[in-house]
């Protein structure tokens, strides 16, 4: 008969690791199924191109900051910023949420910078070229492309007229170019603060100006914020991501809306693509889209990592404002699938 107390004993062992193999050894482990960052730096609203040797990013920053790499999944090298000087129409200060694009043989960076006449961090859109995705680029004009008409700054090309009393006097930020399937191109942007809107105005060919006897429409509005607006065209109709929410939170986030038209998106449908609940990143926003060859679409976007891991950052309250957390906005790249028009993530790429 064997000894009972050896039993106790021996169940006793059983059950203690049993219940350390079925829990994580550690927080790390627990969050192990959570996307890695590709550029684990602060890296926010990142645009990417597809450029001769490899890929190009470019963020919110000091003159544009921008990064490059090979391959989507990296190594991606941070390097210095492109933009050669700010136009003679803004005054100091950070450079917000480019977009770049290949017209017409040149580089072309749309950019929102700070001007007077609009408060601490009013902002108007310009543009600048230049002969490669690296820079330099050097803004074109002696205006802005987009400005109210309020702002101190020479009058711009789409000055939003007639005057929206509904919207805060705050300008204007988030340029993203698009080109259509007849090859018409267009700028969205995002009018600042709250009730904020997404626009849209028709450029020129070569992108560097608007379109002669035109002025910009507005396609979506929210009591809350929208910005980052990003546009493609599917044969199901046009899909635009935005993000929406606080910034600074993790509750930031990135929806799509789908239109049969351009100009018309009274009857857009609406889901939500990235967020915390799904993703398990903290604020997944500023998300851009890149076509690969074949017909794949990866998505870049930030999200906050904290304390100098490539963990995100976990809790609530605004993460730019707890230095102790040393919260940044790293770079991921994700791979998205078309479910009739609709995005969806298929997957997420591993840093190299």
């Amino acid at each position: 008969m064997p000894n009972r107390r050896a039993v106790r004993l021996l169940v006793l062992l059983l059950t203690a690791g049993l219940l350390h193999a079925a829990a994580p050894a550690t927080a790390d482990d627990a969050r192990d199924w959570v996307p890695r960052p590709v550029l684990d730096l602060d890296f926010p609203d990142p645009a990417v191109v597809a450029a001769p040797g490899g890929l190009v990013a470019y963020a919110t920053g000091d003159r544009v900051p921008h990064a490059w790499s090979r391959v989507a999944g990296g190594p991606w090298r941070r390097e210095p910023s492109l933009l050669t000087h700010r136009p003679s129409w803004s005054r100091e200060g950070g450079v917000w949420a480019v977009d770049v694009a290949r017209v017409r043989g040149r580089w072309l960076l749309y950019y929102a910078t700070p001007v007077r006449g609009m408060g601490e961090h009013g902002r108007c859109i310009g543009v600048a070229r230049s002969r490669s995705a690296r820079g330099p680029f050097r803004p074109v004009g002696s205006a802005p492309l987009v400005c109210p008409s309020y702002a101190g700054t020479p009058a711009a090309q789409d000055p939003l007229l007639p005057r929206d009393p509904t919207l805060p006097r705050a300008g204007v930020i988030d340029p993203s170019w698009f080109r259509d399937a007849d090859g018409s191109a267009y700028l969205l942007y995002k009018t600042d603060r709250i009730p904020s809107t997404v626009r849209i105005v028709p450029l020129t060919r070569d992108g560097q100006s608007v379109r002669t006897g035109t002025t910009s429409l507005e396609l979506v509005r929210s009591a809350g914020v929208i910005e980052n607006p990003v546009l493609t065209r599917r044969p199901e109709g046009y899909v635009m991501l935005a993000s929406e929410g606080d910034w600074t939170r993790c509750e930031y986030r990135t929806r799509w809306l789908r239109s049969a038209s351009l100009l018309d998106w009274t009857a857009a449908e609406s889901g939500m693509l990235l967020d915390a609940a799904t993703t398990g990143l903290c604020g997944p926003g500023g998300a851009d889209l890149l076509e690969e060859p074949g017909g794949r679409t990866l998505a870049f976007l930030h999200g906050w990592t904290c304390r100098g891991t490539a963990l995100p950052c976990v809790g609530t309250g605004k993460w730019d404002h707890k230095p102790r957390q040393r919260g940044r906005r790293s770079m991921y790249a994700a791979r998205l699938g078309w479910a009739d028009g609709v995005p969806q993530v298929t997957g997420w790429l591993r840093p190299r």
